[in-house]
Formats: C-alpha cells, structure tokens, sequence
C-alpha cells in the first residue's frame, strides 16, 4: 500500500514523467527544452560567483567526465558582479531623479490606460538583483564553451552581437585585473548601466528614438489594470518617492566606469531582444526563465505557483533598466557613440512613451512581453487550482521541506520538545545559582475549588513554599551570574542584575515554549502567555497542582462574542 508521502516524491523521472503534460510544463517547453541535459550541471551553472569560487569551479557531469568552470572565468565573475552593483546604482539614481507620474506610467502593461501605483525601489529589491546577477552569471560561464557544447549541454545559443559584446566587457575587466585603474570602490552602491540592444548596435550606433511602450503591471492575469493584482509583487505601492536614500550617488572613475556601462549595454541587448518570427524563445533572457525554473535541491521543475516570484523580479528588473534606457540621468560617454542624457530629448515623458510602447506593453515583440504573458498564464492556473501548499515529503518519508528551502526531519521534529524542555531545566538551574529547595511536587496539596482573594498554593504553610522566594534573593549577594559578581563590597552591579533580569525573560519564553511543544496543540500567544498563580478579586488563578503535577488552564475567548461562552484547555 502506498503511503501518502510517496504521491508527493521529487524524483525527477517521475516528477517529468508524472507532471509534463500539465498545464504550465506544456506551455513553457521547459521539458522538452532540457530533455537529455543534466539538470544538475545547468543550475550550478546559474549559481552566483562567491569569493572563494575564485577557483576551478565543478558544474557537474556530462557523459561520464567532470565539467567544470575555470578559475579564470571565476576570477573575472568578480569584478563583472562589483560592475553589476556600479551599473545598479547608477539606475536607482535614475529612478530617485524620476518623476513619480512618469513612474506610474512605467508601471503599467497596457498601452494607454494609466496605472496608479509609481514603480520604486521594494524591500525585495536585493532578491530581485541577484536574479540578474545570476542570468549574467549564467552567460558568461557559458561562453567560455565552443558554441557547439554550449547547444550539446545547455541548447542555448548567444547571438553574435551578444558574444561580442561580452568579450568586450571580459577585455575590461582583463584590464582591471592587471590593474589599470586604481583599486575597487568600497561602495557597491554606485552603479553604471549602458543601454544596449537591437537599437544599440555593437558598433556603437546611437539609435534613433524608438516608439516605445509603457511598462505593464508586473503580475497581471487580465488585460486590465485593475484585475492585474500586483499587491503580491511589492512593487505596486504608490509612492510619490522612489524610496531610494543613494541621492548623493557620483559616477566610478576609470576603467570601473567603463565596465558598469559596458554590463548595461549588454544588459539591454539582451532585453531589447527582437527575432524576425517574432519567437521569443531565441531570447536569452526567455531561456533563463527555463533556468530559474529548475529546483536546486531537488532537480525538478517549480510550479506555476512557485515561478510567479521569479518572473516578477525579472520584470521589476527590466523596468529599472529600461528607465535607465530611456531617461539616463548621466550621458553614457565611454560608448563608441555617446548615448545622451534625459536633458538632450525635448521630451521627457514622450521619450519615456516611445520606449514603453516599443518594448514594455503587453503583447510586444520583446523578451519582457513574453515574460508578462508566462506570468499571466502562471496566475491563471494559480486562481484556477488554488495556492498549493507549502509542504512536500521527501522520498524516503523520513522528512519534509516547507516552503523552497526549510528542511525538517521527522527525528529531529520529534525531539523538540525534549531539546525545550532539557533547555528550560538548563536555564532554571543556571538561574538558581546552585540553590536547591527541597520541594517534593507529590506532597504539594492544593484546593482546586477556592476562590479566596489572595490565596495561592504557595500561601499554604504545608508546602513551604512562601519562603523560597527570600532564599534565592539571600544567594543573590555571594554569588555570581554568567562570572560576574551580583554584589561588590556593597553595591549592586547594575550589569549583572539586568543581565539575570533578561535571562528571566528568555527563561520566560522557553518556558512557554516548551509548554507548547509538550501540553497538546498550540494556544492563542495572548492565552497560553496568561499566567496567574494566585486568586485576585476579578479572576481565579489558572495554575494549579494535582497528583504531583503543575495544571495549566488556558481559557480559549474566540467564540464567547458569538455564544457567549469561554472554552477551557487544561495543559
């Protein structure tokens, strides 16, 4: 008999064999696109470049023989991320110097309808930058291939002007390397970008102002505004500020200038990307989209549900750097042909409109319109099935994962009330500094049913309990707290007490805690945390001991606005 957990295994051939013909894996090809190809070595291809990588870096197997990313091609990642920070922060200048109606007009996907909301800096903007970090990541680790492999292990092909492009950046950052300009700026703030494109030629043509088209919501299933629903991508709040604190940003010197435009030229060959079919699956950025959709772990495709994120980063991307496409706050002077700044256009918001028009709206000829329709067809099947929940078993039923990454075993689970409880005796006796009152919880009596005004079970003479509290306070003056003295000569150190009043606060938590883990379901936090062992005018205490064990009644209030009546837990 199958057990539940096995219907959810993340085996790849049965995940492909189970789940190709779904909705989402039927319209985006992805298994079709990588069939026969190692789905290890193309995620680790797409891995960002760390500092220790500057190394001989293993992508996997291929056909029996390790492949792997060489040092250099790690060493020159490096610098092309700290050109990635200069070219962002050169774009979020732009954005800061954006007005906010100009920022509602990039905001939106239809051609003439305005959306509300201006375009601006998010809290998830890091998590949206290291997308594209990753895409170039992913480029140039490719390149480094003849193109024969890079379509034998990836079936990816870079176009000819998009190659020349990146050799040109690697002569750059070749350049840096053997120190011609001066050494990296602590800041990775500042940022350069250079448009590129199909409108910016390799040659260094500057293009003439193309009919351009506003930016759509990014998140949208429907052809309106309104039904977009973008609230999930963060970045639809109406701010008449970008939100961005860089208002004193100043330009790289060097060859880091020249690199951080260089990146942003590239970066918009890549998003003005436009195939005479008008297939958008010859796009790099498309086929990144296929990359992004691979589960690192798990080597199998995300849902529709769970590619929602990334493509909505993608398109916050592609806005920020068609801004800086369209309205550059500086001129980008270190191009073949100057490409100028938003003062040289008579009109800013036309020029703006031009470029929204041409590359940004719903239904364009561009790899950000393919993109506005993936993750229009992936909310359509979200609203369609419902959001699918957050937990998968592993194969071996032996463990769990919540969310993308949060891995729990079942033995370790388990054991946490044990860890808790073992943490709390822990605390308790670090907390009692070596005292201990002989106290016998079996001989504690209580009366269960009085409601006395002051009366507790610690108030009854039989337990000895009244005067515990006195000792403790008596050892606080000859010991000490974590090896500080409470006491010198005959001052209090300030200190230590606060110190030990803290740590009774932590003792406080782990011990509700504990009682969470051990005393049944979860409580309410403003329940469980009600503690009362004495009788007071207005309520009964709720702590009480029976048969040599401490009872704790939580009253459950939620429903006593509808009938009127309190629930009762015991713990």
């Amino acid at each position: 008999m199958k057990r539940p957990f096995e219907s959810t295994q993340t085996d790849y051939v049965a995940f492909t064999g189970a789940s190709e013909t779904t909705p989402w894996l039927r319209h985006t090809g992805w298994v079709e696109l990588f069939r026969d190809r190692s789905l290890a070595i193309i995620a680790a291809t797409a891995k960002q470049a760390a500092p220790q990588w500057s190394r001989n870096y293993l992508l996997g197997q291929w056909q029996g023989s390790p492949m792997w990313s060489s040092a250099e091609t790690e060493a020159q990642l490096q610098i092309i991320l700290h050109g990635l920070d200069l070219m962002f922060d050169r774009a979020r200048a732009t954005l800061d110097r954006t007005p906010y109606i100009s920022r509602r007009w990039l905001n939106t996907f239809a051609k003439d309808a305005f959306w509300p909301h201006g375009f601006c800096v998010i809290p998830s903007f890091k998590r949206y930058l290291a997308i594209w970090k990753r895409f170039i990541c992913f480029v140039f680790r490719v390149l480094q291939y003849p193109p024969r492999q890079r379509v034998e292990v990836y079936n990816v092909r870079l176009g000819s002007n998009e190659v020349k492009m990146m050799q040109h950046v690697l002569y750059l950052v070749g350049q840096l390397q053997l120190g011609e300009d001066g050494h990296v700026s602590d800041s990775s703030d500042s940022q350069d970008s250079e448009p590129r494109g199909q409108d910016w030629c390799y040659s260094g043509e500057v293009p003439s102002d193309p009919e351009i088209s506003d930016i759509d919501q990014d998140n949208s299933d429907t052809s309106t505004d309104e039904d977009a629903g973008f609230g999930e991508d963060e970045e639809a709040h109406e701010d008449r500020t970008s939100g961005y604190e860089g208002s004193d940003f100043s330009l790289p010197n060097g060859y880091w200038l020249r690199l951080s435009e260089a990146l942003f030229q590239l970066s918009m060959m890549f998003w003005t990307h436009q195939d005479p079919s008008g297939n958008m699956s010859s796009s790099a950025i498309i086929y990144y989209t296929a990359v992004m959709g691979i589960q690192q772990q798990s080597l199998t495709f995300h849902s529709a549900h769970n590619s929602t994120s990334g493509l909505a980063g993608l398109i916050w991307i592609g806005r920020l750097l068609f801004l800086e496409y369209a309205l550059p706050v500086y001129s980008y002077s270190t191009l073949v042909y100057e490409w100028p700044c938003r003062d040289y256009y008579p009109s800013q918001p036309d020029r703006l409109d031009a470029i929204r028009k041409k590359y940004l709206i719903r239904g364009c000829y561009t790899p950000f319109g393919e993109i506005i329709e993936l993750k229009a067809f992936a909310k359509s099947i979200v609203k369609r099935e419902g959001i699918p929940g957050n937990l998968s078993w592993d194969p071996d039923g032996q463990s769990f994962t919540i969310g993308h990454d949060k891995k729990f075993k079942l033995s370790e689970f388990c054991a946490t009330h044990c860890k808790t409880i073992k943490l709390v005796q822990e605390r308790v006796d670090e907390m009692m500094l070596g005292l201990e009152p002989d106290v016998d919880t079996d001989d504690i009596q209580d009366d269960l049913t009085c409601r006395k005004a002051g009366w507790s079970f610690i108030q009854d003479a039989k337990n000895k309990l009244a005067d515990t509290w006195e000792q403790l306070a008596g050892t606080l003056r000859s010991s000490s707290f974590r090896g500080k003295p409470f006491v010198k000569g005959t001052e209090w150190q300030v200190d230590t007490c606060i110190a030990y009043l803290d740590a009774g606060l932590e003792l406080n938590k782990l011990t509700f805690a504990a009682s969470h883990f051990s005393g049944g379901l979860p409580g309410r936090g403003t329940e469980v945390a009600t503690i009362r062992y004495i009788n007071t005018t207005l309520a009964i205490r709720n702590v009480f001991f029976r048969g040599g064990q401490m009872i704790i009644i939580i009253s459950y209030n939620k429903a006593r606005a509808s009938n009127k009546y309190a629930f009762y837990i015991v713990r």
